[in-house]
């Protein structure tokens, strides 16, 4: 019996049931909302953040990042802003 491979034309629009990737991942957009996801490190950033930012951390391009405070930026650490992100710093 053979053992068949399917082949992906680009530009078509393809169904899987699933996917494996050795190397990154890029698209356009991701759908979704990555409640899923597993072994990403998000730097402690969004809804629920740390008091004192303790490791080197950058924002992603294109995105806009909420700052919860007061932040204290610990002595050597570096928080690189992209340039095409935002950033807002609410303190209370």
């Amino acid at each position: 019996m053979p053992n068949w491979k399917k082949l992906i034309v680009s530009g078509s629009d393809a169904a899987l049931s699933s996917l494996n990737v050795t190397n990154a991942v890029t698209a356009s957009y991701f759908k979704g909302d990555g409640s899923a996801l597993t072994g990403i490190d998000a730097g402690g950033f969004g809804y629920s953040n740390p008091i004192s930012m303790s490791a080197d951390t950058s924002t992603t391009a294109g995105n806009y990042t909420s700052i919860y405070g007061p932040m204290q930026i610990n002595s050597g650490v570096t928080f690189t802003v992209a340039a095409t992100s935002l950033v807002k710093v609410e303190t209370f």
